[in-house]
């Protein structure tokens, strides 16, 4: 399991540099910076495997190489380990091209992304489910924005012997898996969705996630819109976080938890990023969208998804079942979570001038590490977001002008 810690966490962070931008339509507004911020962490040398993205004039703050970039800003994070295979090509990316910030990032978990920006203890946390009026109120350094950086797809994947091609399954059937019912892979309801494809007599071994998470909530969700079986199962029409007590399986810590078990164990299904099951080359089930098609996670069927996405906001983010026969039908964005009010000007501008890359040319490799790159209008939600950065005395840390 690649986990990196860090804010006392057993095992030392991952530590990412980061790429400059090339002038844009907004500048750093003329503030006194200080020393920089969120404090140094020493760790173990990133991967050089570099991504292609390079510095595009589609880049929204100003130019990296200009004087106002931040010297020596360590900015630490922590959150989802769904956007840790995206975050750790962009980081090390932009560190390459602007050795002046460094960043560490430790993907323990939404939750912790959650309960460390609230208690101020990481320059910016990491969310697949954006945080509750509840959650937000609970912050102890005030506003709190929540920046969209990346779209994904929660992958169906499983390890079957024999069966090596993707095969069909709807709301129903994956409900009748995880609740229980469904026991073995020949079971009718699997073969009826599946004609032609031979399904060994092998029992099911079920596996789902056992800390909150992103991927959780998307397949909760789904299955409460495909399968009311799964609601009765539950006994509740709400997704949660915290995958359902009344479901059967093995459960495993984080994506990379799960894609172990799966990898491991032979007659084994469970759900990950698609950037998880990329990775490990895993065959992913291609499941039931709500125009009928059964669909398999990919680039275009991703980003078909969160091209219904047209207002989105941290209240209205839900793109699971989609309409449109080519959209998959678990998707789901990653937000960002950074304090409004910067205790440390360089700290803010060097959150600004990073994530503006990360919507923007750091896109560029979406698709190569199982994700999709961000609708424009998503962009320009996420920009807008971004220029509501302040110092901690409310001066704007960005302004909109060349």
């Amino acid at each position: 399991m690649r986990a990196f810690r860090i804010d006392g966490r057993p095992a030392a962070p991952r530590v990412f540099a980061l790429p400059r931008h090339v002038a844009g339509p907004l500048a750093v507004l003329a503030i006194t910076v200080v020393a920089a911020g969120c404090g140094s962490t020493s760790a173990s040398t990133p991967k050089t495997a570099a991504g292609s993205a390079t510095p595009s004039s589609a880049n929204l703050l100003g130019a990296a190489y200009d004087t106002s970039t931040p010297a020596q800003v360590t900015l630490n994070g922590a959150g989802a380990n769904s956007i840790e295979p995206f975050f750790e090509t962009v980081f090390y990316q932009y560190n390459q091209k602007n050795p002046n910030t460094t960043v560490n990032y430790s993907p323990a978990g939404s939750s912790v992304g959650v309960t460390d920006i609230q208690q101020g203890t990481v320059a910016f946390g990491d969310s697949e489910i954006p945080m509750t009026a509840s959650q937000l109120a609970a912050a102890t350094g005030g506003t709190v924005l929540q920046i969209p950086v990346d779209l994904g797809g929660v992958a169906i994947s499983y390890n079957v012997p024999g069966v090596t091609k993707s095969i069909d399954l709807d709301g129903p059937t994956l409900a009748g898996i995880f609740d229980g019912s469904i026991t073995n892979w020949d079971d009718p309801a699997i073969a009826a969705l599946n004609p032609g494809v031979t399904l060994p007599n092998l029992a099911i071994k079920a596996v789902h996630r056992a800390d909150s998470s992103g991927p959780g909530y998307d397949l909760d969700q789904y299955l409460i819109d495909t399968a009311p079986a799964w609601v009765t199962a539950i006994g509740t029409s709400t997704p949660s976080r915290t995958w359902p007590e009344a479901s059967v399986g093995i459960g495993e810590q984080l994506n990379t938890g799960v894609a172990t078990y799966i990898s491991q164990t032979s007659g084994s299904i469970g759900f990950v990023e698609y950037g998880y099951a990329l990775q490990n080359g895993f065959v992913n089930a291609a499941v039931k969208n709500s125009a009928g098609s059964f669909v398999a996670p990919t680039e275009a069927s991703i980003a078909a998804a969160g091209a219904k996405a047209t207002s989105l906001s941290p209240t209205d983010f839900n793109v699971v079942n989609e309409a449109g026969s080519g959209t998959y039908p678990i998707a789901n964005f990653s937000w960002t979570l950074v304090y409004q009010k910067q205790t440390d000007t360089n700290t803010g501008i060097a959150l600004g001038k990073l994530f503006d890359w990360v919507i923007t040319s750091g896109q560029e490799d979406a698709a190569s590490l199982g994700y999709a790159p961000l609708p424009s209008n998503v962009v320009t939600l996420a920009h807008n977001t971004i220029l509501e950065l302040e110092s901690s005395t409310g001066t704007p840390l960005f302004s909109n002008g060349a």
